[in-house]
């Protein structure tokens, strides 16, 4: 069996992609796909979360637990879950809602929606049938947040006139003095 998906983003208006793979791929085979026709980092963590019909997150599958609480339930990873076990055919024929996380420093995701249900049919690899428009960038590492920021502090708190020398002597106030009432 074959799901059809469609992946939108609310940041490109023009961008779609559809994408074929066998439902008995990983998460993992879909992610590769994703990144590939994206254009974007491998090397940067992402998610995907399967969501209600308010597009809600309900389960996250993930390249890394990264969970520490040793009595959490563990999360389901990427190269050891399979697109079925997550999205059996009945929940597949209601119109499954995915979003895949690509930008976890900013929280920026892509929405995912199977369109179509391919009785007896396999692929070997996932397959891009439609490619449209360009991918919302991939911002995902520190640098690419910062660029353009300048290093004059002054300009970082909008006040060019702002001289450093006309701080009083004492500095700021201790907490313990702005409490009592003594700022």
């Amino acid at each position: 069996m074959v799901y059809k998906f469609c992946v939108l983003s609310d940041e490109v208006d023009d961008f779609r992609r559809e994408i074929e793979i066998d439902a008995d791929a990983t998460f993992q085979d879909f992610n590769k796909v994703l990144l590939k026709t994206c254009n974007y980092k491998s090397d940067l963590m992402t998610s995907f979360f399967i969501c209600d019909e308010y597009w809600d997150k309900q389960q996250e599958i993930t390249a890394v637990d990264m969970n520490e609480d040793p009595k959490a339930a563990p999360i389901p990873l990427m190269e050891k879950t399979h697109i079925i076990d997550m999205i059996p055919a009945e929940m597949a024929e209601k119109k499954a809602k995915l979003l895949f996380l690509f930008d976890t420093m900013c929280d920026r995701t892509l929405f995912i929606q199977v369109r179509e249900v391919i009785e007896h049919k396999h692929l070997l690899e996932p397959t891009v049938v439609v490619n449209k428009g360009k991918a919302p960038k991939q911002e995902g590492d520190i640098d690419s947040m910062f660029q353009g920021l300048s290093d004059d502090v002054n300009s970082m708190y909008g006040d060019e006139d702002y001289d450093p020398d006309e701080l009083d002597a004492e500095g700021y106030q201790d907490l313990e003095d702005i409490e009592s009432g003594g700022f």
